[in-house]
């Protein structure tokens, strides 16, 4: 995507240049300099391989290793002289290789230039690049830095491709053409130098030369990776052989069945080995009494042994896996295994999400499993309400009658041999909501309020303090009360929100009045209307 950007960008040089086209410039340039990190730490990871590989096998694999290394020497000494350029030239152009920006916190802080080109103020300026790299001729010419780097560019080209095999050269393809190219708009040919130089904005330039630290990284990538190809890793896996046992499960259900894969690491599948089943003398590496040469089925070099339990407990089994020597098939070498597995009946388990009861009116979140069963298999039921969902997750749904009672979560699942009840249920309590507390411009309870802040009270809003669920409480209705001039008077409203005759009532409040607001009613979950208690204002 960026290389496309890159074609696009560079072909709209030949046009009027514009304040956005030359921030594309910027923003490409920092797109391309993130990906050069990237590659380095991918070519980092052929490097890591080429280590790991020579631990194995020094021997064959010193030399390809070392060229690996004289490789990425002579490609950081490439892309180091392509970044000293970068930062040369934006010392010309800029005077300076440093500005102050301001920070996310507001504070201003000073970054380098180079590393965000967005904050370059001589984005178009393409007089400075072209005599940077073109020198006071305006032209590429021996002793100028275009010229210089062009044959930079051959040599590294060159030397790169002396660290691979003649015959294989031909397949690499290490980019960074230095050929002249044909302009369209001018209809001439232009030189490398003028194409990439020559009166182009200094934004471009710079996301240029970018662009060739790029080529750098993935010519550098091409060739640790043509020489990292001459190595056949696979015969490293050879050098130390292990028993290795891979079971599909360590815990099987009572009925269900368990299976294992029992093999040598890095052993050809053109030659089976034998699996014998006992009890393993580890100092002869012989079976002592009985042994079992047919349970174990080997194809490929794998074999696979099936058992189905009958009882619960920990099942232990071993015994040795029989090879022929590679360089004499006579003899035969001896690997010792053991694995073991525990069987079990089925248990439940079934986790609420929030808390340890079931709420009505609620959806209350319930996760289940049960160890050794596929969530997708389970087929969980419930008395005294409903429950839905799938995989594990589900909502349970408990209806008011059964507030201050029980009610059981039971759960089934699917087997090979039909759907089996996972064993006794589970039990949970039934509550209903607790009621919220009714709060008036921020206070509740018994509470003061200064008079001048009387008149930014709204209305009436329920809180439910420390409850695991976010709930809304509607407001159905409420009263409002105050004594005027010795009488008790009092202004009843539906909905949250004071009435206008509520707010004319307490808009006559003075210092040392009471207002209540009482009778405050709300619908919680389900559908039930309670009163939730009052809030008592004494004016200061």
């Amino acid at each position: 995507m960026i290389n496309m950007m890159y074609l696009v960008l560079t072909a709209l040089l030949a046009m009027n240049v514009s304040k956005e086209i030359l921030n594309s410039f910027a923003l490409l340039n920092n797109g391309l300099v993130k990906t050069n990190t990237n590659f380095t730490a991918k070519n980092e990871v052929t490097y890591n391989n080429f280590e790991t590989a020579e631990l194995n096998d020094p021997n064959k694999v010193r030399p390809f290793h070392d060229k690996a290394k004289a490789v990425k020497k002579r490609s950081q000494e490439m892309f180091d002289y392509i970044e000293n350029l970068k930062s040369d030239l934006i010392k010309a152009v800029e005077e300076k290789e440093e500005t102050e920006i301001l920070g996310r916190n507001g504070q201003d802080s000073v970054i380098k230039i180079a590393s965000n080109v967005l904050y370059m103020e001589g984005k178009d300026n393409n007089q400075i690049p072209t005599h940077f790299f073109m020198g006071d001729l305006d032209k590429a010419a021996p002793g100028n830095k275009a010229f210089e780097f062009k044959e930079k560019v051959t040599k590294f080209k060159e030397d790169l491709k002396t660290f691979i095999p003649e015959k294989e050269r031909k397949n690499i393809k290490l980019g960074l053409e230095t050929d002249d190219v044909y302009s369209s708009t001018e209809d001439i040919m232009l030189t490398w130098e003028n194409n990439n130089f020559y009166h182009n904005p200094a934004v471009a330039v710079i996301a240029i030369l970018s662009k060739m630290q790029n080529d750098v990284k993935n010519a550098e990538a091409d060739i640790i990776n043509a020489l990292y190809k001459q190595i056949d890793v696979s015969s490293f896996k050879f050098d130390t052989l292990s028993a290795r046992v891979v079971a599909n499960s360590n815990y099987v259900l009572l009925g269900d069945e368990y299976r294992a894969e029992v093999f040598m690491a890095a052993f050809s599948t053109t030659s089976n080995p034998q699996i014998w089943l006992g009890n393993v003398d580890s100092v002869k590496n012989e079976i002592v009494g009985s042994k079992d040469t047919s349970s174990v089925k080997v194809s490929k070099g794998v074999g696979v042994y099936t058992i189905s339990p009958s009882s619960e407990g920990t099942v232990q089994w071993g015994g040795l896996i029989r090879m022929k020597d590679p360089a004499d098939p006579t003899v035969i070498h001896s690997y010792p295994f053991k694995s073991e597995f525990k069987a079990a009946r089925p248990a439940i388990v079934v986790s609420p999400d929030k808390m340890n009861v079931f709420y009505v009116g609620l959806d209350n979140p319930v996760s289940i499993s049960v160890p050794g069963i596929a969530a997708e298999d389970l087929q969980p039921s419930m008395s005294g309400g409903s429950i839905s969902g799938s995989r594990g997750k589900y909502i349970v749904k408990v209806a008011q009658a059964m507030a201050g009672k029980k009610c059981m979560v039971n759960v089934s699942a699917r087997t090979k041999n039909g759907v089996k009840s996972m064993g006794k249920g589970i039990e949970f309590r039934v509550k209903t909501v607790p009621n919220p507390v009714p709060t008036v411009y921020g206070k509740r309870g018994t509470e003061t309020i200064k008079a001048g802040e009387i008149q930014f009270i709204k209305g009436v809003v329920p809180m439910m303090d420390n409850f695991e669920f976010e709930l809304k409480f509607p407001v159905v209705s409420f009263d409002v009360s105050m004594n005027v001039n010795g009488l008790e008077v009092t202004e009843p409203t539906q909905g949250p929100s004071l009435s206008d005759k509520q707010r004319a009532l307490i808009g006559r409040a003075k210092k040392g009045n009471k207002i209540y607001i009482e009778k405050v009613k709300v619908q919680k979950p389900g559908g039930i209307v309670t009163e939730i208690g009052s809030v008592n204002l004494k004016v200061i």
